[in-house]
């Protein structure tokens, strides 16, 4: 990390392409809590989709709520809590240029309520027809808002997601803002992996690849190489990163490789490039001469 006297560092390298790297938006806001219209349903899955959506072209205002998913569940140590990307849209068919919110609570019921864990971003506009896409992460203390039934901390029941979460933005039709879904519907967000922390290896090294989606639960690591699929030993597996062992590889000399990680429900990321290097020959000790 670089050092800054200001809220954020910048990281010298960061592993992820630079079209996956995200836009930083300033902070907004906290919430004032307000009555919820009757949300809409998000569109052909529970936490919504952004593809092929057909847009209802207006003529006045209109921001929609497309989906959101689940990046990853922060970490305790460090004190951050789950993050989320969402993702809306401009049914206008004109720029906003009107500075509006999107807004994430972490609560453990269904009604809104502004004395919750919350996080949100500042849009300041949004192109004609547009989706743009944003990541927000919850403060730490969303992870341990419920209990169970053995009394433990337990992360929050429910995910209230607004679009103009402030009602910055005058709108014809305001039901397709938000929603309000149960912590396990959110989908997680697709495997992807973004690179590895070395170009090379040897048969039976240790790699790391940094990507996202991959998970709370180990799922698999397939190396592709010379025709063959080889399944890779596992020592540690996160959302956003596996740490695993090259297998056995029968390779004389460099050779290209590519790993793909499978997730515990059969998602698979894209492939990453690695150059497999035969293995050193190990030196033999001369014998002990004689007396």
């Amino acid at each position: 990390m670089s050092w800054s006297w200001w809220d954020r560092c910048l990281p010298i390298c960061d592993p992820r392409p630079i079209f996956c790297r995200p836009v930083i938006c300033r902070p907004c806001r906290p919430w004032a809590s307000w009555r919820y219209p009757t949300w809409v349903s998000l569109p052909i899955v529970v936490s919504g989709t952004w593809v092929d959506v057909p847009r209802v072209a207006s003529k006045d205002r209109d921001l929609q709520l497309l989906a959101v998913r689940f990046v990853d569940a922060g970490h305790p140590e460090q004190k951050t809590g789950p993050r989320y990307r969402v993702w809306f849209r401009n049914n206008d068919d004109k720029k906003l240029r009107k500075d509006f919110n999107i807004m994430l609570l972490a609560s453990n019921d269904r009604d809104p309520s502004s004395d919750v864990p919350q996080a949100g971003v500042e849009i300041d506009n949004i192109d004609a027809g547009a989706i743009r896409t944003v990541d927000i992460r919850l403060p730490f203390e969303a992870s341990t808002l419920a209990r169970d039934a053995k009394d433990r901390a337990v992360p929050f029941r429910f995910l209230h997601v607004l679009v103009d979460s402030h009602q910055d933005v005058d709108e014809s039709f305001e039901e397709n803002n938000g929603v309000v879904l149960a912590r396990g519907d959110v989908l997680p967000v697709d495997p992807s992996s973004f690179s590895t922390d070395v170009t090379s290896g040897s048969p039976g090294s240790m790699i790391n690849v940094a990507g996202e989606g991959f998970g709370p639960e180990p799922g698999e690591v397939i190396v592709h190489v010379n025709d063959l699929e080889l399944q890779a030993e596992i020592y540690g597996w996160y959302d956003l990163g596996v740490h695993f062992k090259l297998p056995p590889l029968p390779v004389a000399v460099e050779t290209q490789a590519e790993i793909v990680v499978v997730r515990g429900d059969g998602a698979v990321s894209n492939p990453v490039q690695v150059l497999i290097v035969p293995a050193k020959t190990p030196v033999t000790p001369p014998p002990v001469p004689g007396k």
